[in-house]
């Protein structure tokens, strides 16, 4: 007899600034919301030109990072250096520990989101890689948005994790329909305006928390713009032997 189908569920959480760094907003974890396994962060950063991060590492995870505005320099553990302008996207895959930083540049203030997915741990293991790239090239929909592939197979970066993310931006006011799959989690996180998400009102700085859906419906008026990020679940979501000694960063 087939397993009764799951209902959908969407739950709203509130980005709340991070008790060690003011200059970024967690929507989890926090203490409204813990890490939704295999997204374990999700957060979103604004600095100045005096802002100072710090190098930290990453191990077991792949990191995403999308810078929303300014300008600012990714220095990864070997020293090299690379810089990010609006609608650049580095990725780290973190199978082995990576370290890295965002250094402010001079005069300059600069925005973007992170996310922070766990790698499945009884999976073959993907190679510790860092990616460096630009967001897609943003195409109009029928639905009066306009949509740039920024993590995923229509992006120009991809994910070991099967992350896949999107930029979201209403031209017009409408409503669009945005494809998840039964067997994926996804945030929708708005980083400007205030609009609905499946018949929810939801505000900037705040994200919904999708599962079991096929699709979600968005609908806004322009200037109202969302991340849409989405990761296979996976089969079971038993820690690894060391997990307890891992950090999130």
């Amino acid at each position: 007899m087939p397993s009764p189908q799951k209902p959908r569920s969407l739950t709203i959480a509130h980005g709340e600034i991070d008790a060690s760094d003011k200059t970024t907003s967690l929507l989890f974890p926090s203490q409204g919301q813990g890490p939704w396994l295999p997204f374990e962060r999700f957060a979103e950063t604004m600095t100045t030109s005096r802002t100072k991060l710090g190098r930290h590492p990453h191990q077991a995870e792949e990191v995403v990072i999308y810078l929303v505005e300014g300008e600012v320099d990714h220095v990864d553990g070997s020293g090299r250096r690379e810089a990010l302008t609006a609608g650049s996207v580095a990725v780290l895959t973190a199978h082995e520990e990576i370290s890295h930083d965002m250094e402010m540049l001079k005069g300059k203030r600069a925005r973007w989101l992170s996310v922070v997915v766990r790698l499945p741990w009884h999976t073959e293991p993907p190679p510790t890689t860092v990616q460096i790239k630009t967001a897609g090239d943003a195409k109009e929909g029928s639905d009066g948005t306009l949509q740039k592939p920024v993590v995923g197979p229509l992006a120009r970066a991809d994910a070991s994790s099967g992350l896949e993310c999107t930029d979201i931006e209403f031209a017009r006011t409408a409503t669009g329909f945005f494809r998840i799959g039964h067997n994926r989690r996804a945030v929708a996180y708005v980083l400007e305006g205030s609009g609905m998400i499946d018949d929810v009102p939801i505000k900037s700085g705040s994200g919904a928390l999708l599962e079991n859906m096929s699709a979600v419906a968005i609908g806004g008026a322009p200037g109202y713009r969302i991340i849409l990020a989405s990761v296979p679940i996976p089969a079971e979501h038993r820690d690894p032997p060391d997990a307890a000694a891992r950090r999130v960063k």
